[in-house]
């Protein structure tokens, strides 16, 4: 556990930075433009700091192992989200202009997705034996019940507007997947309860209902044109990526206990 604790420092310099970018109100011009950078720096910084988590787990197994992959794809998931949000800041500050939307950086967004929901598959797939048959129905309920209320509240406007076909198709993927994260992380955590890796999953399930709250409400604002970069709904992305860099660097810790 030693040698992590300069990325744990890290961590917590993290959400002090995020504490500051999206909770404090600045009445200056070079307070507001801080504000702006390091709201744009953390989005970056905390996917980065998640895959790094994801592969000191990733280390913890034997190649071939089935939770190595597993933690592999976290890893690539995070670094993809990164990129996504680093093209978006180039264009913010160095571009000069608004990214458009949609643009390449979604096309990294929808890869994350994508991976993350296949890192959790891949668990769900060793986990769910473990998981009693009532369990597992009321964690589906949970995703079929997010998915009404998402559709109900966000997508089924946008699909009756005129928006695009490409705006459409993302604003039904965004928060879809999101929602089906939250059953599909908290599953393992389920799967292990009693068992130190509990605590993992605990924070990968963390980490999934932070990212789909966050999906939501942008989702939410974009639409009603209330989406700010320093709005408060993006430190839940920051917490979503902390916890599934913290879950990262537990499971690392366990193993090496075993």
């Amino acid at each position: 556990m030693r040698g992590f604790r300069p990325l744990l420092l890290t961590l917590v310099l993290l959400i002090l930075a995020a504490v500051y970018a999206y909770g404090v109100e600045e009445t200056t011009n070079q307070g507001r433009l801080a504000r702006h950078l390091l709201g744009a720096a953390v989005q970056i910084v905390a996917p980065l700091l998640a895959g790094i988590g994801c592969l000191a787990a990733r280390r913890a197994y034997a190649p071939g192992d089935r939770e190595r992959a597993v933690w592999s794809t976290g890893a690539l998931a995070a670094l993809a989200w990164a990129v996504g949000r680093a093209i978006f800041a180039g264009y913010q500050w160095w571009g000069g202009r608004a990214l458009p939307y949609p643009s390449i950086a979604d096309g990294f967004f929808v890869v994350f997705y994508v991976l993350l929901g296949l890192a959790l598959g891949l668990e769900i797939k060793l986990v769910a034996p473990m998981v009693d048959r009532p369990i597992r129905l009321v964690l589906l309920g949970v995703g079929i019940a997010g998915c009404a209320l998402g559709f109900v509240y966000i997508v089924g406007p946008i699909m009756a507007s005129s928006a695009s076909l490409p705006v459409k198709a993302l604003a039904t993927f965004y928060p879809t997947i999101a929602v089906i994260l939250v059953p599909a992380g908290l599953l393992p955590a389920v799967g292990f309860r009693g068992g130190t890796s509990a605590y993992t999953w605990l924070a990968v399930a963390a980490s999934a209902v932070c990212l789909a709250v966050a999906s939501l409400g942008y989702a939410f604002l974009t639409w009603y044109e209330l989406y700010s970069d320093v709005h408060t709904i993006n430190a839940l992305w920051v917490a979503g990526f902390v916890f599934l860099a913290l879950g990262g660097f537990w499971q690392r810790t366990v193993q090496e206990e075993i």
